[in-house]
């Protein structure tokens, strides 16, 4: 019997030797279950050290987000133009034309595809802006 067991069945029986309460058998009490280990957090990555841009690459740099600024812009302005086309619901007075690399050429006045057309050329500007706006970054 190792000595805490004993030390605990000294303290559970009485005064040690099995005789003060009537009972000759000594009570075994375990130690209390180990505590769990507990969970570790997990690591932040460590911070990536970035590179000490050169003259030559900060210049590209400037330079390329000029670029995707002026495209921007550009953007910008073709969907401004759009938003302020307007159609009316019986309008016959707009038309569409559309001309091909072929030199085919499609014309319509009907005013529900036209919206619809309107309609999907904001939605693809809007897209290409968000796109754009997000490649500006230093």
């Amino acid at each position: 019997m190792s000595k805490v067991t004993a030390e605990l069945t000294k303290s559970v029986s009485g005064n040690g030797n099995g005789n003060g309460n009537g009972s000759h058998e000594p009570k075994q009490i375990t130690a209390a279950p180990a505590p769990v280990a507990e969970t570790k957090e997990p690591v932040p990555p460590a911070p990536e050290l970035r590179k000490e841009m050169t003259l030559m690459e900060r210049i590209l740099k400037v330079e390329n987000l000029q670029l995707v600024i002026e495209k921007r812009g550009k953007l910008v302005q073709t969907r401004s133009e759009l938003e302020r086309f307007q159609t009316a619901s019986n309008d016959f007075n707009c038309s569409m034309r559309l001309n091909d690399s072929d030199g085919n050429v499609f014309t319509t006045s009907f005013t529900p595809g036209i919206k619809k057309v309107i309609e999907f050329l904001k939605a693809s500007f809007d897209a290409s802006i968000a796109e754009t706006e997000q490649k500006i970054t230093f």
